[in-house]
């Protein structure tokens, strides 16, 4: 049985909290955020993770790291995520099927100017993950549209509750990161993290 959660926001970010950094967004109107969750039920976890071989572009090389770092920064401290406190859990390290998946998809949200998790083939995230040979026990995605930098992404992902969890969520050893610009679609920037841990 699967299990999801799915949410999107529009912000305005007046504070800091505890796993953020001090140069959060303050005011981000106009930009909005999503997240899904999904536990595939009964399946073992692993704990091996695999680096980026993926050959992307370098400014998308640039940039996953970037988010990795950030994400990274999160999990390893105490972080409050809504009114739950999340100790620090492993840290993700960034994998290239993940990567393919989430770039991917960051480029046709951009293209084609759409902001959802079900893609326009009715694809949803563990889809776009399998399709891109990741074979998962637990995966997850946060999108995002409007951000400007890597820094301010992450930041309004840790603003929000559910976001947050995911960021913070034990399962996952696996990270994927998309980014793309176009500047005739509505938000311009466009993000997709996948999270992730192989069957």
């Amino acid at each position: 049985m699967r299990n999801y959660y799915v949410a999107g926001l529009l912000f305005l970010i007046v504070g800091l909290i505890a796993c953020q950094s001090e140069l959060a967004i303050k005011d981000v109107t106009g930009r909005v955020t999503s997240s899904v969750h999904i536990k595939k039920e009964g399946v073992g976890t692993s704990t091996t993770a695999e680096p980026d071989h993926s050959g992307a572009r370098d400014a998308t090389m640039a940039l996953q790291l970037e988010v990795l770092t950030y994400v990274n920064q999160a999990r390893s401290q105490t972080c409050l995520c809504g009114s739950t406190v999340y100790p620090a859990v492993t840290l993700l390290t960034l994998n290239s099927r993940l990567n393919g998946a989430s770039d991917k998809y960051a480029v046709d949200m951009a293209t084609y100017n759409y902001f959802s998790h079900t893609g326009r083939d009715g694809s949803q995230p563990w889809d776009r993950m399998t399709t891109e040979g990741y074979v998962w026990s637990s995966a997850g995605e946060n999108i995002a549209a409007g951000y400007p930098t890597a820094r301010s992404v992450v930041d309004a992902w840790l603003s929000s509750t559910i976001h947050c969890q995911n960021i913070m969520n034990p399962d996952y050893r696996n990270l994927g990161v998309g980014y793309s610009y176009n500047s005739k679609s509505t938000f311009k920037h466009y993000w997709v993290t996948d999270f992730g841990t192989r069957q």
